[in-house]
């Protein structure tokens, strides 16, 4: 059974019911009952102005739901709107405004109508015997000359604990728990937005609270990307779905990440999910184009199809659609400092063993079978390395391993301290890397061994025997040189 969307099942149906807006009300009502009295305000137009979800649409319904109208909701935006504002405007001719075919229409996005049919509208506005609401974000944004014909009515953006308010009321209803901190982190998050706020609260409680921090995580950006796609997917209009994701702050191939996850759980039958997969294939020819190319311009071509082209691709699902994250970006985030301890000994080999990354990372694998089975060896690569016991962790993949190995470690650093012999961790280490490929070798194939035995003084002094015999080291430079040229003797370069 498909799950109704909270915010249309708890939205206020009477006036009194919406959150922390009562001068705004007062404003709207006293208006609409200048209509109803017969006499027309002045001004017969009317535009509600704030931030998203602060209740501007629903007060448009409250009031419709109170006064007996019918709403005839367009998109400000749509290239359609004009000549269907028109049709009601001159319908309403031939009605009786305080009959039972009264009707208000609301133009929604009344700061993105467009400058060519702005006049139309105003025009159309003179003419008008039904009431005219639109919303607006920013009200300075709708064209003058329709601003001149109309009301403006500002709502303020509510508050966290207008929200946290708002959002008890709903658990309540459902007769469900949720902590208080989570409660704090939805309205905090929210913006001042109490349909997101709204739309978190069903998506935490539907995917685990365990989830929230997760799915909260990427509230912080200036219009929500889980807004923005849900009215992607909730609409068949190529336009609206371009202008809805406008606000969000992500560069395309981000956003293409997020839609990509999110097509399967919208659309259900096979056919309309390639559709779909079709788009966002040609926006991803795109954004690589552009790539290989610098030319950015192609961002818009990529967008249009990701965005327009996936909300026409076919029949969506009804009902409440939860909007998830990218799994690629769940992963990234949780293996962030897991690449930054891989990164960071990638580093050393490329510096101590004068490698290139492609073979450091190779032989980072060798390594890691080495502090997996033969702590003795691995031990001598960590003084060699300079390795910390974070990273000696990392690649041991076990911390009471790593606390051995680096007990050893710190041994092997005291002998060669007292002997004055430093440079012959690097022939232990030459010695150790073709051991490593010869283990590494094994395990793959089953026949590992460990050897545990320490190491002995004789060998130490043979090691620093074998580092002079190749070249007598010489102060400053020549001294890397020595153990370059040591080193490359072992690993057969």
């Amino acid at each position: 059974m498909e799950m109704m969307p909270w915010v249309e099942k708890y939205r206020p149906r009477r006036l009194s019911e919406i959150v922390n807006q009562e001068k705004a009300i007062e404003q709207v009502k006293a208006w609409i009952e200048a209509w109803l009295h017969g006499h027309p305000p002045k001004k017969k137009a009317l535009i509600l102005a704030g931030p998203p979800g602060v209740g501007k649409t629903t007060t448009v319904y409250a009031l419709a739901n109170e006064y007996g109208f019918e709403v005839i909701e367009l998109n400000a935006s749509d290239d359609r709107t004009y000549s269907m504002i028109e049709r009601y405007v001159q319908a309403a001719y031939t009605m009786d405004i305080l009959g039972k075919h009264r009707k208000l229409i609301f133009l929604d996005e009344a700061d993105n109508i467009e400058q060519s049919g702005a006049k139309e509208i105003a025009k159309l506005i003179d003419k008008a015997r039904n009431p005219i609401i639109m919303s607006a974000n920013h009200y300075w944004e709708v064209p003058r000359e329709i601003r001149a014909k109309a009301q403006i009515v500002e709502y303020k953006r509510l508050t966290q604990r207008d929200i946290m308010r708002a959002l008890i009321r709903i658990l309540k209803a459902e007769g469900l728990t949720v902590p208080k901190e989570v409660l704090q982190e939805i309205a905090k998050h929210a913006n001042g937005d109490l349909r997101a706020a709204i739309n978190d609260l069903q998506t935490v409680v539907t995917g685990g609270v365990e989830d929230a921090k997760y799915v909260l995580a990427y509230r912080d950006v200036e219009k929500s990307v889980f807004q923005a796609l849900a009215q992607v997917f909730a609409t068949d209009n190529a336009k609206k779905a371009k202008l809805a994701t406008l606000g969000v702050d992500m560069f395309p191939n981000e956003l293409l990440l997020w839609i990509d996850e999110n097509v399967p759980y919208v659309y259900y039958k096979p056919e309309d999910i390639a559709r779909a997969y079709e788009a966002l294939s040609r926006a991803d020819i795109y954004l690589a184009r552009a790539q290989r190319t610098g030319n950015y311009s192609l961002w818009k071509y990529a967008t249009d199809m990701m965005t327009a082209g996936v909300a026409v691709a076919g029949v969506k699902k009804k009902g409440f659609v939860r909007i998830y994250p990218p799994k690629t970006i769940k992963l990234l985030t949780e293996s962030k400092a897991e690449r930054t301890l891989r990164d960071s000994i990638v580093k050393k080999i490329m510096k101590e063993m004068h490698m290139a990354k492609l073979e450091a990372l190779e032989t980072l694998h060798y390594l890691r079978v080495i502090f997996e089975n033969n702590p003795d060896l691995a031990a001598h690569f960590v003084v060699y390395l300079d390795l910390d016991l974070k990273e000696v962790e990392f690649l041991a993949g076990d911390s009471e391993r790593a606390k051995s190995i680096w007990g050893k470690s710190m041994n092997i650093e005291k002998k060669l301290k007292e002997k004055g012999e430093l440079e012959a961790r690097v022939s232990e280490a030459g010695k150790g890397l073709e051991e490593a490929e010869v283990t590494a070798k094994e395990e793959e194939v089953g026949e590992a061994g460990t050897g545990e035995e320490e190491i002995s003084e004789g060998e130490l002094k043979e090691a620093e025997e074998e580092m002079e015999a190749v070249e007598k080291p010489k102060k400053g430079k020549d001294e890397k040189k020595g153990k370059q040229a040591t080193l490359f003797e072992f690993l057969g370069k």
